[in-house]
C-alpha cells in the first residue's frame, strides 16, 4: 500500500483543521505536518480543540522539505488565504526542485489562486491582477464529478470554491444543453465560509440573527460556474447568482431556477433520470426527494441534490458542508484521484443529525 506524507500550509485555519481531522483517518496517510507561523510550536489541538488526544503534532514555523523528500509519496495542501500561494509559488518551486520534489510532489490548492486559466479572467473575477500569471493553466480544476480522468495522476490541482462546487453539481447534468435561458441562482452560506479571522460583515455575532445578500451578481465563484457551462458547450443562457449570508456556522444551500424550452423535454421524470444516470458513479452525490437538508450533510463529504419540475419550471436544489465537500474533503478526494487511490478513501464519514 502506498503511504503518503502530507504537509499542510496554513494549518491553523478552518480548512487546515478539517484537513488534519480527515487526513488523520485516511488509511494511506502515514504522517501529517502543518505549518503556521503564528502558532508555531503549539500543539494542533490548541487551535483545533476537536483534535485533542486524537491528532498528535505541533505547528511548524517553516516546512521541512528535506524530510518530506524522503516520503514514498509527498502531498502538499495549501490552505493559505487567497493570493498567498500564488505569491509564494516561485520560491516554493525552487525549494522543491532543490530537494528532488519537483516531479514527485502532488500540490493541491484550496484557495482561488489557480482555479481560472487566464490572467484576464482572474482579474475580472477577483478584481485585482494575478500575482503569478505564468502558472495559470498549469493546475487541473479539481471537481471530480466533472473531470475525474484529468485529475487522475495530476500533480497540481486547484480545488473548486464552495459556492462553485454546490452550484456546478446542481447544473452539471444540464451542462451542454443549448438555450437554457435565464438561470437564477440563490445560495446561502454559513459564517465559517469567511474563514477564521472575523471581519465587520462576516463575524458570526453580527450575522447570527440576520440574513442578507452580498456581492450581488458579482461573486468571484460565478466565473468558475460559467466556465464549466461554456466548456461543456452550453449557449443561449444567462446566469444571475445572488449569494446570501445565513445565520449558520457550516453549510451551503443553493436553489437554481430556470424555464428551459419545451423542445428540450425536461419533464420531472426525464430530469430525475438524467440526474440519476449522470451521478450513478459519483460516490459523494446523493439524490434526495423533496429537499436537501444542510443538517444531513454537515461534517460529511456529501452533496445532496433534489430536482423538481412543474409547468415547465425547473428547480434544482443542492446542499453541502462548505468546509468538507466545499473545501478540505474535496481536496482529499482530489488527492485520492491524483495519487490513484480509491476515490472515497478516508472520506466515508456521515453527517451529524441532529446538528
Amino acid at each position: 500500500m502506498t503511504r503518503v506524507a502530507a504537509y499542510i500550509l496554513g494549518g491553523s485555519g478552518y480548512g487546515g483543521g478539517e484537513l488534519l481531522r480527515l487526513l488523520s483517518q485516511h488509511p494511506q496517510v502515514q504522517s501529517i505536518c502543518a505549518v503556521s507561523r503564528r502558532h508555531a510550536g503549539e500543539p494542533f489541538w490548541k487551535t483545533h480543540p476537536n483534535l485533542y488526544r486524537m491528532v498528535d503534532g505541533k505547528f511548524e514555523a517553516e516546512p521541512d522539505w528535506s524530510a518530506l523528500s524522503e516520503a514514498e509519496h509527498a502531498v502538499v495542501f495549501s490552505a493559505m488565504p487567497h493570493f498567498e500561494l500564488a505569491q509564494q509559488l516561485p520560491v516554493l518551486a525552487k525549494a522543491w526542485a532543490k530537494h528532488g520534489l519537483a516531479e514527485r510532489l502532488t500540490l493541491i490548492d484550496l484557495s482561488g489562486d489557480f482555479r481560472l486559466d487566464s490572467a484576464a479572467e482572474f482579474e475580472r473575477a477577483c478584481g485585482k491582477p494575478h500575482p503569478y500569471p505564468q502558472a495559470l493553466g498549469t493546475f487541473v480544476y479539481g471537481l471530480p464529478e466533472w473531470q475525474k480522468d484529468k485529475i487522475k495522476g495530476a500533480k497540481r490541482i486547484a480545488s473548486p470554491g464552495c459556492f462553485a462546487t454546490t452550484i456546478q453539481l446542481a447544473l452539471l447534468p444540464l451542462a451542454g444543453l443549448r438555450d437554457l435561458g435565464f438561470i437564477a441562482v440563490s445560495a446561502m452560506t454559513g459564517s465559517s465560509g469567511s474563514g477564521a479571522t472575523p471581519g465587520e460583515t462576516t463575524h458570526h455575532p453580527t450575522r447570527a440573527n440576520d440574513f442578507r445578500a452580498y456581492k450581488v451578481l458579482s461573486h468571484q465563484h460565478e466565473a468558475e460556474i460559467t466556465r464549466l457551462l461554456d466548456t461543456e458547450g452550453s449557449t443561449g443562457y444567462s446566469l444571475a447568482f445572488v449569494p446570501h449570508s445565513a445565520p449558520l456556522v457550516r453549510g451551503i444551500f443553493a436553489t437554481v431556477q430556470l424555464h428551459p424550452p419545451a423542445a428540450l423535454g425536461l419533464t420531472a421524470e426525464s430530469l430525475r433520470k438524467r440526474y440519476e444516470d449522470f451521478y450513478r458513479d459519483a460516490p459523494f452525490v446523493r439524490l434526495v426527494e423533496d429537499t436537501p437538508r444542510i443538517v444531513a450533510v454537515v461534517g460529511s463529504n456529501f452533496c445532496d441534490i433534489a430536482v423538481h419540475e412543474k409547468h415547465g419550471n425547473v428547480v434544482v436544489m443542492a446542499a453541502l458542508d462548505n468546509l468538507v465537500k466545499g473545501m478540505a474533503g474535496q481536496a482529499i478526494q482530489d488527492m485520492n484521484l491524483g495519487c490513484q487511490f480509491f476515490e472515497n478513501a478516508g472520506l466515508g464519514i456521515l453527517g451529524i443529525y441532529p446538528g
